[in-house]
C-alpha cells in the first residue's frame, strides 16, 4: 500500500491573496506544510498538487526548493487535482490538508496512516471534533475516481458533502482531547494571518524547532489576548441546498453510481 500526503495548492484566494505564499516567520505558509509533512510517520511520499496556471508558477519554485515533486492538474476542480495526482504517483491513498492551515498535528496524521492501513477497505478517512485549520483528510484512490466521473459540479473547493455515507465506507476517528479546544487556527483573512503569525513569532518556530498542535494550544490558552484577534470570524459551512442537490443526485443516479463504482474497485458494489 502506497500512502501519498498531498498538499492541493493554488493561488486565487481573494480574502487573503497569494495566502499560500505569505511568510510565516522564515519561509512561506506551503514551505512550513511541506516540512510539517515531512516529519509523519508511514506517508511514502509528500508531493503539491498545483495547477500549470502562470499565476501558480511561484508553488512549483518552492517544491523544487523543498526538493519535494508535483503535479500540475486541473485549476478548477480540485477533487479532479487530487485524483490525477493519485493516479501519476500510484498512491493507494491520499493524506491531505491545505498549506493555509499549517500547523496541523503530526500525532494525527500518524493516527490516520494507521487507521487506514488497520482498515484499508475504507473510501473516506476524517477526524470528528477537529478544530478549524488541523482536519487531516484521507481518501482513496478509487473513490476519487468514482466520485470524480459521477459528480455533475466542477467547483470541488469544498468536497466533503460528495462523499456520501450511504455509498462510500467513511470513518471517523476521535480526535484526542489534548488536540481538541475552539481556536481558529486557518489562514483565511487578514486576523487569521495575523494570529499565525503572533503564533510562529511567540513560539519561534523554526525548521529546527516544529512543535505539534499541542504546545499551539496550550500557548492560546495561556495567552488569550492573542487567541482572541480572529475570534469575530465566521466560518461559512456548506449550503443546505448544495446538500440536498448532491443527495438528490445520489438517489436518482443510484445505479449509475454502482456502475461507475464497479468499474473501478472491481465486482458488484452494493450500498455501504
Amino acid at each position: 500500500m502506497k500512502i501519498g500526503f498531498v498538499i492541493p495548492s493554488r493561488l486565487k484566494s481573494s480574502r487573503l491573496p497569494r495566502k499560500n505564499l505569505l511568510y510565516l516567520g522564515s519561509q512561506t505558509a506551503l514551505a512550513w506544510a511541506i516540512d510539517r509533512a515531512k516529519m509523519a510517520h508511514g506517508i511514502d511520499e509528500v508531493v503539491v498538487a498545483t495547477t500549470p496556471l502562470n499565476s501558480d508558477a511561484d508553488i512549483t519554485k518552492i517544491c523544487c526548493e523543498k526538493h519535494v515533486r508535483y503535479f500540475q492538474g486541473d485549476a478548477v476542480d480540485v477533487l479532479k487535482r487530487l485524483k490525477d495526482t493519485a493516479e501519476f504517483f500510484d498512491f493507494d491513498f491520499v493524506v491531505n490538508i491545505t498549506p493555509d492551515n499549517t500547523l496541523f498535528s503530526i500525532y494525527m496524521i500518524d493516527m490516520l496512516v494507521k487507521a487506514i492501513k488497520n482498515e484499508p477497505e475504507s473510501d473516506y478517512l476524517r477526524f470528528k471534533n477537529v478544530m478549524l485549520g488541523t482536519g487531516i483528510y484521507a481518501l482513496k484512490k478509487e473513490a476519487l475516481q468514482t466520485i470524480c466521473e459521477f459528480k455533475e459540479t466542477l467547483d470541488t473547493e469544498i468536497w466533503g458533502p460528495l462523499f456520501h455515507e450511504k455509498y462510500f465506507k467513511i470513518v471517523e476517528i476521535e480526535t484526542p482531547s489534548f488536540l481538541q479546544a475552539d481556536y481558529r487556527l486557518t489562514m483565511d483573512t487578514p486576523e487569521d494571518y495575523e494570529l499565525i503569525s503572533q503564533i510562529y513569532s511567540r513560539l519561534k518556530i523554526a525548521r529546527d524547532n516544529i512543535p505539534d498542535l499541542q504546545n499551539v494550544i496550550s500557548f492560546l490558552n495561556a495567552n488569550p489576548e492573542i487567541a482572541a484577534i480572529n475570534q469575530s470570524i465566521h466560518q461559512t459551512s456548506v449550503p443546505e441546498e448544495i446538500i440536498f442537490k448532491i443527495r438528490e443526485h445520489f438517489d436518482m443516479e443510484k445505479d449509475k453510481f454502482f456502475r461507475i463504482k464497479s468499474k473501478y474497485y472491481g465486482g458488484s458494489k452494493s450500498e455501504n
